[in-house]
């Protein structure tokens, strides 16, 4: 495996890593790009994107890893646009890139922010073939809250945190309330709420649901590997209400994993192995142009 620097975009701004396999894989593979989880640099959580790029590169995978405009080692970007628009715009550049070392097909992946990154991507860029999306965000519900909080619900420590006043559940209360407030302009002091403007914060997806860019991407026989931690309201806000709208979509087409005892960002060494043999499984499952997923 040998592994270079790579300086792209506008003024050389956007600054990454790629990984390319000791030699080269029998039959064209894609290049796959892994977009920041968060705020976080483009070593991942954990070192986890570094691991999961040098086991595809391993596997014949060109792998390409960058910190987006603002995030890690690349300059702020100098136009005014949402984060989710920069995104796109910069793994596009990036694929570019790729396509001009050889790269005709790509996978991209990212985890939590990174993993819907991806999956807009995905839907707008015929180029790509498969995502993998690790830990998306998920989409309040009620169901998302009763989920988070039922265990807690049982245990002593949670309620003398929520009697002292210590819980995040205040927080939370607070903000739903607030939130509430301001809608519909009741603050009898400060009036009613001024307007947001600006672009959308990386916490907030954009208005095109994560199901209808799943459906665009698979009607062009896009695969998606979904990988949850077990305990990830993300997962019940999958089975709940994320399932039911891709109906349609074929089972080839869709993976889904569920990974035990771990957290959000596959901290136990045990849980980012098996994550790393999911990801590569599947992606070694798309090797070959017009497979779908296992």
């Amino acid at each position: 495996m040998r592994e270079t620097a790579l300086l792209f975009g506008a003024g050389k701004s956007l600054v990454g890593v790629i990984s390319d396999p000791p030699s080269p894989a029998a039959g064209e593979r894609p290049a796959l790009v892994l977009l920041n989880a968060g705020l976080l640099h483009r070593v991942g959580p954990n070192r986890l994107y570094v691991r999961l790029a040098r086991r595809l590169a391993a596997s014949g995978f060109v792998v390409a890893r960058f910190d987006l405009s603002g995030v890690g080692d690349s300059r702020a970007a100098s136009e005014r646009s949402g984060f989710y628009e920069r995104a796109v715009a910069e793994t596009r550049a990036c694929m570019d890139l790729l396509a001009a070392r050889g790269a005709r097909r790509f996978l991209v992946g990212g985890l939590c922010s990174g993993a819907d990154s991806a999956l807009r991507v995905a839907a707008e860029d015929e180029r790509v073939v498969g995502a993998a999306l690790i830990e998306p965000l998920s989409a309040p519900s009620a169901g998302h809250l009763v989920h988070s909080y039922r265990e807690r619900l049982l245990r002593p420590k949670s309620w003398l945190r929520l009697l002292t006043g210590r819980s995040e559940a205040w927080s939370a209360l607070a903000e739903l309330v607030g939130g509430r407030l301001r809608r519909r302009g009741t603050d009898a002091h400060r009036g009613p709420a001024p307007e947001k403007t600006g672009p959308p914060p990386p916490s907030l997806p954009p208005a095109d649901s994560p199901a209808a860019q799943m459906r665009r991407f698979a009607a062009r026989g896009g695969a998606c590997c979904l990988v949850y931690s077990a305990d990830n309201p993300a997962h019940f806000n999958y089975e709940s209400l994320l399932r039911p709208q891709l109906g349609d979509v074929p089972a080839s087409l869709l993976r889904v994993e569920v990974i035990a005892e771990t957290d959000h960002v596959f901290t136990p060494l045990e849980a980012q192995a098996r994550l790393l043999d999911v990801v590569v499984g599947w992606a070694e499952g798309l090797a070959v142009p017009g497979a779908g997923s296992a």
